[in-house]
């Protein structure tokens, strides 16, 4: 469930901001799954893989959001609910 939510924070994130917001992005979610660990009692050597997961899946997401941009403004312009490209 944790890795689908990366992914779709990803894909939101790559839809609006540019590749600088990855890395605070990736901390602030290290330090919140790190801090939720150590209140649930789990060892931080065993919760790196499943860290590993959640970087990797922001990256993925992000990576779709950014080859999303185009064919998702091309649609709202065509349904005309966000701006066209034409000049």
């Amino acid at each position: 469930m944790l890795p689908l939510l990366a992914l779709f924070v990803g894909i939101y994130l790559g839809l609006h901001f540019n590749v600088l917001v990855l890395v605070p992005s990736c901390v602030l979610g290290s330090a919140a799954y790190v801090m939720a660990s150590a209140a649930a009692g789990h060892n931080l050597s065993d919760s790196v893989f499943e860290l590993a997961l959640l970087f990797v899946a922001v990256q993925m997401g992000y990576f779709l959001g950014l080859t999303a941009r185009a064919p998702l403004a091309t649609l709202l312009a065509r349904f005309n609910l966000g701006p066209s490209r034409q000049a």
